[in-house]
């Protein structure tokens, strides 16, 4: 089946389009008009399609003769816009929506997010879940992509799968690691709260393999799935296998979560006013200062899901491929 993948050249893309070719798929890779194509496209045999999926009028046809398509363009990282999130997020989801019923690509698979769930802390968030908006521009138009998804569904315009997943990782990942890296090497490390909780974070192999699943599997359509590792070890073991893999020692100093999110409310002050990013947001010490629950056992039931990377495994192979002397010692 000939499968568009949008943010196809992103850090998800780059593994799925291998795996969409392995298991017997024609993978379709959306580009930007001027976007130069990353060597993975051509090594997995994706054919290129040109488009903005913020731009309607540059997007027509980019589905033709497809049966599916992956949904995996999104406005993600530190400092993103409202008006940004809203022009990919929101509007470009529709855009893909409108190219995928045109071209009659029934079979949609979107790449949503935990943050629909609006971070609530200490409680188990199943599918079922409320979605709740906090201001935050990310999560917030990720629930609207959701529900103009839905509504597509609902009057049987496209067979919906939506996927969301905690925080991913893994080779070409710059987001996970980067700053707790950064932070270890410059002494500058603390452990936000106890440290004792899990890190709620999967392996893009992982993801990418649970997409390929919800393709084959007609019982997926029409379902939502959380993606989660389910026996992920705590930030304070994590930290260790880091700075163990760095060669540097462990942070010792724990900062209490109001004192955490004060600061990095104030460095990200900082960080508008100078430019360039903060050392600490508030996003990463509501991720890693607060204890949540995201059971997957759904999408266990329902596709099989049994996740294959252990997050320490997964971290140390992130490391080895960034820098190989980051593991001496």
């Amino acid at each position: 089946m000939r499968v568009l993948v949008t943010g196809a050249s992103g850090f998800v893309g780059r593994h799925l389009l291998p795996r969409l070719a392995e298991a017997g798929h024609a993978p379709v890779a959306l580009l930007l008009p001027d976007e130069a194509a990353p060597p993975w496209i051509a090594a997995c045999g994706a054919e290129v399609v040109r488009g903005d999926v913020t731009r309607l009028a540059a997007f027509g046809g980019v589905a033709k003769d497809c049966g599916a398509v992956v949904h995996l363009a999104a406005a993600v990282g530190y400092g993103q816009r409202l008006e940004h999130c809203l022009r990919l997020n929101r509007n470009g989801t529709a855009h893909v929506a409108h190219a995928a019923r045109e071209a009659g690509a029934r079979r949609f698979v979107h790449l949503s997010s935990v943050s629909v769930y609006g971070r609530v802390a200490e409680r188990s968030l199943d599918e079922e879940s409320p979605l709740r908006k906090t201001g935050d521009p990310y999560g917030d138009t990720k629930i609207d992509a959701e529900r103009i998804l839905a509504a597509h569904a609902a009057r049987d315009e496209l067979d919906l799968t939506v996927l969301r997943p905690t925080v991913i990782y893994g080779p070409g990942d710059v987001r996970f690691l980067g700053k707790l890296v950064e932070n270890l090497r410059g002494g500058r490390a603390a452990i936000i709260g106890s440290g004792d909780n899990r890190v709620d974070a999967v392996h893009v192999r992982d993801v990418a393999n649970l997409v390929v699943r919800a393709l084959a599997e007609p019982a997926a359509v029409g379902r939502v799935y959380n993606v989660a590792h389910p026996a992920n070890p705590t930030w304070n073991e994590l930290i260790r296998s880091v700075a163990d893999a760095l060669g540097v020692p462990p942070p010792s100093r724990h900062l209490p979560y109001p004192a955490a999110f004060a600061l990095a409310a104030a460095l990200e002050a900082r960080a508008w006013l100078r430019g360039g990013e903060p050392r600490l947001t508030r996003y990463a010490v509501r991720v890693v200062g607060r204890r949540y629950h995201y059971p997957v056992t759904r999408a266990e039931r329902e596709l099989g899901f049994a996740p294959q990377v252990p997050l320490l495994a997964g971290v140390r192979e992130v490391l080895g491929a960034a820098s190989p002397a980051a593991t001496r010692g």
